[in-house]
Parts: C-alpha cells; structure tokens; sequence
C-alpha cells in the first residue's frame, strides 16, 4: 500500500518469522522484559551478556559452539520462564538476520501470525507509508509456507481484505510444523504449533531499533 500525499514516503519493512522467532519474541515483550535483545551471532550474543548481571539467554548455538542458552527460541518455554524486569538475549537464525538487514528503512518490524493484526493496524496508522514485507523463510535461505502464507496475510489487513488461514493448517502440521510432533520436545514443544497460528493473541507491534550487529525490540505505543 502506497498513500501518494506531498509528504517524504515512510518507508516501513516488516520482517515476518511465523515459526517461531516473533511468535517468541511477542510472548518475551508481553512479560515486559527490562531490555529485550536480539542477534543472529552467539558471538554477539556472548559479548553482550558481559555487560549484565544474570542476563536470560534464549536460542541455541550456532553448530560447534558451546554457549548455553537457558531455553530455546520457544514460546511454550517463554511462559516457564521468569522474564519480568530481566534483560533478555535471544538469538534467531532467519528472525535476526531480517531485522539486521533492513538497517535502511526508516521503522523495522517483526510479524508472525500472533501480531499480524497489530501489525498491519499500526502501520495503517503512519502517514504515507512505504511497505515492504519480508518473508524470511527457513533459516533465511529457503522459502516457507508459513512465512509466506502470514506474509500473504499482512498485506490482505493493510488493504483491508478478508484472509483465511485454515486451509494451510493441515500443510503446515505435516510441512513445517512437524517438528514440534517428534521426540524433541524440550526444543519443540507440540504446544508451540498452536501457539505460533495463535491469530491476533498480541495487540501490539513490534519495532526494531538497530545497532550494527544487534537489535533492541520493543512494542510500538
């Protein structure tokens, strides 16, 4: 959606991880977190961790490294967890990497289905918005139904049409979903599947403000 006016376009570019970095992250900022940090590096994520005490770490390691997180990129975990007043650090593959890459726009934000109608209600209210909706897709390297299909869904709010998700329900429990319904279920729990096409549980965005190799993630006023 483009509102052509004699105003400077904004320009908006919201990053969509359906599964599960932002239905986590809207889960952490619900809980209000002091401050809520968000990397794609472990490395990154370690050297800041130095700068607090006890700081919660959320995410797993990249392959070969050996920090440890104190739960998983989860939202079922999310809800076991004391998050209140504490300084969270969370890394995501495809999440982090999006945020990270959209320096250049003027207001980043992060999607999944549990935000989408916060999100598109906080953009329809920017003036003369200019919107770009990445899906990041699995670990940021190949295309997947449930970021296309919450992408698909974004647009259809912006522009004030009608979009039904649950005809791709049973394509994404046996697709992508499949993980969270196999034996690991300290990384996946079965819980996080509905948890992540909980649509509207949230009622407010998320914006991401960005320093070189990390982000601070918010909820907009």
């Amino acid at each position: 959606m483009k509102i052509h006016t004699d105003e400077k376009p904004t320009s908006v570019t919201v990053i969509v991880d359906a599964f599960r970095a932002f239905a986590t992250a809207s889960y952490i900022l619900e809980r209000r977190p002091q401050k809520y940090i968000y990397a794609a590096k472990t490395s990154v994520i370690s050297r800041l961790a130095l700068d607090f005490i006890k700081p919660l770490l959320i995410g797993k390691p990249e392959t070969g490294d050996t920090t440890i997180y104190a739960i998983p990129n989860s939202p079922t975990r999310v809800l076991e967890t004391e998050i209140t007043g504490r300084v969270v650090l969370h890394r995501t593959e495809a999440g982090a990497k999006g945020i990270l890459g959209a320096k250049n726009a003027d207001i980043v934000l992060a999607a999944g289905f549990v935000n989408a109608d916060a999100t598109a209600k906080y953009i329809r209210t920017l003036p003369n918005p200019k919107i770009t909706i990445i899906p990041m897709g699995h670990e940021a390297i190949n295309p997947s139904i449930e970021d296309d299909i919450c992408a698909e869904y974004i647009q259809s709010l912006i522009n004030g049409k009608k979009f039904s998700i649950e005809f791709y329900i049973q394509e994404l429990k046996t697709g992508p979903g499949k993980y969270f319904f196999t034996e690991d279920q300290w990384q996946y729990p079965k819980e996080d599947f509905v948890r992540c096409l909980e649509i509207g549980r949230f009622d407010f965005a998320i914006q991401a403000e960005i320093y070189n190799d990390y982000a601070l993630l918010t909820r907009c006023k």
